[in-house]
């Protein structure tokens, strides 16, 4: 049609026809682009929602061990205060009280959380493709505060290997002191302990304080990340339009 415009002259008819087709041809491009990019978003939110319904799985199922986690580190604090309370009150007739709060000074638990979807997400850089402006600042929060806990950890087992350690072999029968839950593995028996010159003990005394001063810490990071976990899994109910 074109061709035969242009034998018969007719080139204003002819350049309106070629400028019809290069307006339809561009029309099928970005009709083209958008269907594309359309279902581009369409498997990016399919992949997203796949993540959050597994990481909304993978968190519900830490509840316990959390919980578990800050009443043992609870009960540390509370045997530790309860150590220091005997010893600054220099009361000899609580020395079998304190027989059975000293096992908390040999005692640490880390935190060694693995939240392996949670990380390959925020790995697989799957954050910066989050529309929900509160869902990613909280998985920014939970993220960071799992490798603080990989530093705290360490923290705490430095200051048992380096101190801790040290002082239960050289002053106390740990088979004495241990934990009512770590007895029965023990062989009781050996040499005693003398637990009267662990009153006015400086050496003891600091060595408690600091044990109590890495275990409160301890517990209010714990409770911190279990107040960030909560919030993110209600975050992720409503994204996924779960009953709470």
């Amino acid at each position: 049609m074109r061709k035969n415009l242009l034998n018969e002259g007719k080139t204003t008819k002819y350049f309106k026809y070629a400028f019809g087709e290069i307006i339809l041809v561009v029309i099928g491009i970005l009709i083209a682009l958008q269907i594309n990019n359309w279902n581009q978003k369409r498997l990016q939110k399919l992949t997203l929602n796949n993540y959050y319904e597994r990481m909304h799985e993978e968190l519900e199922s830490s509840r316990d061990k959390l919980d578990n986690l800050i009443n043992g580190i609870d009960s540390l604090v509370i045997q530790n205060r309860k150590t220091l309370e005997i010893l600054s009150s220099n009361n000899k007739d609580s020395i079998p009280t304190l027989q059975k709060t000293l096992g908390a000074l040999g005692t640490a638990w880390v935190n060694n959380f693995n939240y392996p979807i949670v990380q390959e997400f925020m790995n697989e850089g799957y954050l910066a493709k989050v529309n929900n402006t509160k869902i990613k600042d909280e998985l920014q929060a939970f993220s960071f505060q799992l490798n603080r806990f990989k530093a705290l950890d360490k923290g705490i087992g430095d200051q048992y290997i380096s101190t801790i350690d040290p002082f239960i072999i050289k002053n106390l029968n740990y088979s004495q002191i241990a934990l009512d839950m770590y007895k029965g593995s023990l062989v009781s028996g050996g040499p005693e302990t003398d637990f009267d010159k662990l009153f006015n003990n400086l050496e003891a005394w600091n060595i408690i304080t600091l044990k109590l001063e890495m275990l409160i810490y301890q517990k209010y990071t714990l409770q911190e990340f279990k107040a960030m976990r909560e919030r993110l899994i209600n975050l992720l109910n409503s994204e996924l339009n779960l009953k709470p």
